[in-house]
């Protein structure tokens, strides 16, 4: 082998740094690593692999010579595991390897055809293998310590540049599926909403002011329109608001179930509970869900059904968290009816929002939703537990 001066390896490797300069595609990169080995150094072949997915086995993923028959094509590409052969080896323990004779060298996998010496050096990458970098020559003992030392130059020029790439099509990921379940949100935050609002509920909540109207019971009426202008308020000022105090919900709630209690009369009774509001007063909870759920589980459950619906929930606030029990208890209605699909159809999914929120956000909402049916089969009974954060 020729000696090659210091001032000549120095230029050999600015043209491998000025060579990868804008080049943002890992798989380019890799075909430039290759070609340059071949055209700077004079080599016969080269070929990179990099680790797969499993981790545990290195990919062809890049040659030059004889393993590159036309353009930015490999000749039967093979893999190879980690401790097989010797850029298993390499890939093993991180450690270059030169053969001299590979005649003698009992690891030797031959590929396209036998070639008698060979050097490969490790592509790192934070203290691991990520790849190895194979040249064989038909010459035996043709690669030295000068191309031991330009290889591994090569390499940790070309890892700091798959860092990069990978670095950047990481964040790139991220960014892009951060946007995407933001949009998500904001989309599932308006149909929330628009539930809140719809014209559905405002529709049917005027139908039962009109009939009491009709019945002449004023009492009645002024109580629903009270409610019903207090509850539009609520919706109006809390619209834009991502948290709400636990007491506010909880209000809401007695508003909307006290209005439907109305509307519904003997079909649905409800029981509001809370326990450790004036320990902490000020508690908070990540808003729309708690409105969204019951009106999920009630309005899709009286459209089903002709009997009786009762609903009781249930709020325990502590330091931390925030305990949400609904249980709710129907008739086994066997011929179900469903009233309005269009309407219930359009209900927010709030276990969706739940999912969203805490893909989001820094919160660990848990839920856990189960169905109950008591031996004598008479009753239905189905029960959503929320965990929130307390957010206050």
């Amino acid at each position: 082998m020729k000696e090659i001066s210091p001032k000549e390896i120095q230029e050999i490797l600015l043209h491998f740094s000025n060579s990868i300069q804008g080049i943002k595609d890992e798989n380019e990169l890799l075909w430039d690593l290759v070609h340059n080995c071949i055209s700077i150094l004079g080599l016969e072949d080269a070929v990179v692999y990099l680790v797969d997915e499993s981790g545990e086995r290195l990919e062809q993923k890049a040659a030059f010579g004889i393993k590159n028959p036309k353009e930015k094509e490999i000749l039967n590409p093979i893999k190879i595991s980690f401790g097989e052969g010797v850029t298993g080896k390499v890939a093993q323990n991180g450690i270059p390897i030169i053969i001299k004779d590979n005649s003698k060298n009992p690891d030797y996998i031959k590929d396209v055809k036998f070639m008698k010496s060979e050097i490969a050096v490790p592509l790192m990458l934070e203290g691991k293998v990520i790849g190895v970098i194979d040249s064989e020559n038909s010459q035996a003992a043709y690669f030295g310590q000068q191309h031991l030392q330009i290889f591994l130059a090569i390499a940790s020029i070309y890892s700091g540049q798959i860092a990069r790439i990978r670095a950047e099509r990481h964040s790139e990921k991220i960014l892009k599926e951060k946007l995407e379940i933001e949009k998500k949100a904001n989309n599932l935050q308006m149909q929330a909403i628009s539930a809140q609002l719809s014209p559905h509920f405002v529709f049917n909540s005027l139908n039962a002011v009109q009939h009491f109207i009709v019945l002449e019971d004023k009492t009645r009426s002024l109580k629903f329109l009270n409610l019903f202008g207090k509850l539009l308020r609520y919706f109006l000022t809390t619209i834009q608001q991502e948290q709400i105090e636990v007491n506010r919900e909880i209000q809401m709630l007695n508003w909307y179930l006290e209005i439907q209690s109305m509307r519904y009369r003997e079909k649905f009774k409800y029981k509001l509970d809370h326990k450790g509001l004036d320990d902490f007063p000020n508690a908070q909870i990540p808003g729309i869900i708690v409105q969204s759920l019951v009106e999920n589980l009630l309005e899709s459950h009286i459209y089903k059904s002709d009997g009786n619906l009762k609903i009781n929930i249930d709020f325990r606030i502590f330091k931390d968290e925030v305990l949400m029990n609904v249980a709710m208890e129907n008739p086994d209605n066997k011929s179900i009816r469903v009233k309005n699909k269009e309407y219930t159809s359009s209900l927010p999914p709030w276990e969706e929002y739940v999912k969203l929120l805490n893909d989001i956000r820094p919160y660990t909402i848990k839920t856990n939703v189960r169905e109950k049916s008591p031996a004598s089969g008479l009753m239905q009974f189905k029960i959503i537990e929320i965990t929130f954060p307390n957010l206050g």
